[in-house]
């Protein structure tokens, strides 16, 4: 199975408004990050689906992340506490170390431009060069996850 077609069951398995409103999300960063890795996390106890847009192939190393759960739809951003200074409406929330997030409702709230002030804060804070050229691969890691677990129980 390809890692757009896991993707998709993922996918498949969220609620249907869930999931159209992530795959929309999807669609828009893609786009806004041309040529970075999606990293795929499934964490199924949760109920939440993580996608993780990376220069490289690791997912900790990602600009950003979008996590889709039952209840919320968030952003989050690898620089959190760095990125107040491109936040003046406060949007970023959490208080970590390193990750801060925006909870999305909707489109139209990604859309924002002060949402678009951070993607592109992020962005430069991470020295990135984007090509409009490239196209990123899609990586999953959901199975290594599975697999870590069964090795620990």
């Amino acid at each position: 199975m390809t890692a757009e077609a896991q993707l998709a069951t993922y996918f498949a398995d969220l609620e249907p408004e869930l999931a159209e409103f992530g795959k929309a999300l999807r669609a828009k960063l893609r786009k806004r990050l041309p040529g970075l890795f999606e990293v795929v996390y499934l964490y199924a106890r949760q109920g939440k689906l993580v996608l993780a847009y990376s220069p490289t192939a690791n997912g900790y190393e990602a600009l950003c992340s979008l996590a889709l759960h039952a209840n919320s739809v968030q952003l989050f951003f690898a620089q959190g506490p760095q990125l107040a200074k491109a936040d003046p409406q406060k949007l970023l929330q959490g208080r970590g170390k390193t990750a801060r997030y925006v909870a999305l409702q909707s489109l139209a709230e990604f859309d924002r431009q002060e949402v678009e002030a951070l993607l592109a804060a992020a962005v430069s804070l991470a020295e990135l060069r984007l090509d409009p050229k490239a196209k990123g691969a899609v990586i999953i890691k959901a199975e290594a996850q599975k697999r870590r677990a069964q090795r620990a129980r």
